[in-house]
């Protein structure tokens, strides 16, 4: 018989997981700013904000599309010159192999990619203009990236207690690996909402850009 995912255990919890930034930026909002900090947080949640015009955003938002694609045709490229042999032809038959159809599966993938459209309401949303208010951009966005590296820690400490041989030194090599993705990733995000006036989807479309990759 067909299940739902909820009746497996720890179902509502993974699906609480990334939703915790966007929740706790509510939270945060109505106890201390209330409804005219509602009304901050969520014209957030617009593609662009004023000055920003329709045509900026767009633009904006295009290169991101655009600076994607040629990240996976690079990938792409790699897969082929030092895969195993049938590696590339497998990725495709995930796609189909219709240009467009990739193209378009592609870009879907960056909009509705829940981990992003969950968090960044609260990473880029609510923490970003906080931290703006008394850093500069560049040391906002390296606190926000450690920020977001922490908050994903938790996910890594059933292996670094495993107990098993070499568990937690793997732990801990990961880490030196992946919090310079977290805070380069951060930058560029930064970077890209600001473009878009404030705007949380530049956080979503290079958070995606970042999981993808």
């Amino acid at each position: 018989a067909v299940r739902s995912t909820f009746d497996y255990p720890g179902a509502y919890t993974l699906l609480l997981f990334p939703a915790a930034p966007m929740l706790a930026a509510l939270i945060v909002t109505g106890i201390g700013y209330g409804r005219s900090g509602f009304r901050e947080l969520l014209s957030r949640c617009a593609p662009w904000r004023s000055p920003v015009s329709w045509r900026q955003g767009v633009t904006v938002i295009a290169v991101c599309f655009l600076a994607f694609f040629a990240l996976v045709g690079i990938m792409w490229v790699q897969t082929y010159l030092y895969a195993p042999p049938g590696t590339l032809d497998r990725t495709f038959l995930r796609y189909g192999s219709d240009p467009v159809a990739i193209y378009m599966m592609l870009a879907a993938s960056l909009l509705l990619s829940p981990g992003p459209l969950l968090e960044e309401l609260g990473w880029r949303g609510f923490a970003l203009p906080q931290l703006l208010k008394k850093f500069d951009p560049l040391a906002a966005a390296l606190i926000l990236g450690l920020m977001w590296w922490a908050w994903h820690l938790p996910r890594d400490l059933p292996t670094l207690f495993s107990g098993e041989p070499g568990a937690a030194w793997g732990v801990i090599v990961k880490q030196f690996v992946i919090i310079p993705g977290f805070i380069a990733s951060t930058i560029i995000a930064v970077f890209v909402c600001n473009k878009l006036g404030g705007s949380m989807w530049g956080g979503v479309l290079i958070h995606a850009i970042h999981n993808e990759l």
